[in-house]
């Protein structure tokens, strides 16, 4: 005869160890899912940067660090580094699945020489830190005061005492499409000084305007015209070529970086209308985005 005692023992430890199952393969299954998608970013940041010396690693699932291994920008500017910094931690939040978990994204640049594949010296250059947005984290990378709020287009001011100026930029103005594909304008801009208090700084000589497509196949090809129309009337208009990179799953990634002289910016910004051509294609900027562009210049004396 069976204890009943006994029985229903067995049965809780067998409803138990059921239960420990369940949750170790679902914990495992998790690790594989995360595991794959860590792998597919780190693949097309190195296409889309055309770098091969790049680890991404995340930690406790909230923290993603991408480093890039003996680039070349670790021979140019500061500045340059944290423009790439920029770029890779909008890339990112656009390209990784789990982007919504993270409470940081941190970008690296570090010098590594090795003999016989043992490594023998690492320098670390710099870390710059943003949020799952791609806005920066105050006080990384250098020493950072911050204006602007949460608003998806409000402007953002930092300013790095390090290098005593303030850079002013909109992360994301999505001219077509979404996260996933399309096209987005990020215009951006350095001046002297800490800009963002009440004090205000020179004019800046020029303004940067990245462009960034993801689409199935390459939007732009060849050289590409690129032109601004402000109530109709052309306000300035130029050439240039965007990179292109094919991205896991079939898609394609390309960029392009314009500088245009600050007084066009304004031209741009100062009338009630704004449509970008890029190519064959025209983009209306809506009211809330060109107010956004506007208030850009609200950081500098006019």
């Amino acid at each position: 005869m069976i204890d009943p005692d006994t029985s229903s023992s067995s049965r809780l430890r067998f409803r138990l160890a059921t239960v420990l199952l369940c949750v170790l393969a679902n914990g495992c299954m998790q690790t594989a899912k995360s595991l794959v998608e860590i792998s597919s970013l780190q693949g097309e940041i190195i296409k889309a940067f055309g770098e091969p010396g790049v680890h991404v690693n995340l930690h406790n699932d909230v923290s993603l660090t991408v480093t890039f291994i003996n680039s070349p920008l670790n021979e140019k500017s500061p500045e340059e580094r944290q423009k790439r910094a920029a770029a890779t931690a909008a890339f990112v939040k656009g390209h990784y699945a789990s982007v919504g978990k993270l409470k940081e994204i941190w970008v690296g640049f570090i010098k590594q020489k090795s003999s016989y594949v043992v490594i023998t010296y690492t320098e670390g250059l710099e870390y710059f830190g943003f949020d799952k947005n791609a806005y920066p984290l105050p006080g990384t990378g250098a020493d950072f005061s911050m204006a602007g709020n949460g608003d998806e287009f409000q402007p953002k001011a930092v300013y790095s005492s390090s290098r005593k100026q303030t850079d002013v930029s909109i992360p994301r103005l999505q001219l077509e499409g979404d996260l996933n594909e399309g096209l987005v304008l990020t215009p951006h801009f350095a001046v002297p000084g800490d800009a963002t208090g009440v004090k205000r700084s020179s004019l800046p000589s020029s303004v940067n305007l990245d462009f960034a497509a993801y689409s199935r196949k390459p939007l732009f090809a060849g050289e590409t015209k690129v032109s601004a129309l402000t109530d109709g009337t052309v306000v300035f208009a130029t050439l240039g070529r965007f990179s292109s990179s094919k991205l896991a799953e079939g898609k394609f990634s390309g960029f392009l970086f314009l500088q245009v002289a600050y007084t066009d910016f304004h031209r741009m910004t100062a009338g009630e209308n704004l449509v970008l051509r890029v190519g064959d294609k025209e983009y209306q900027i809506t009211e809330e985005q060109l107010t956004a562009m506007r208030e850009m210049t609200q950081y500098v004396r006019e």
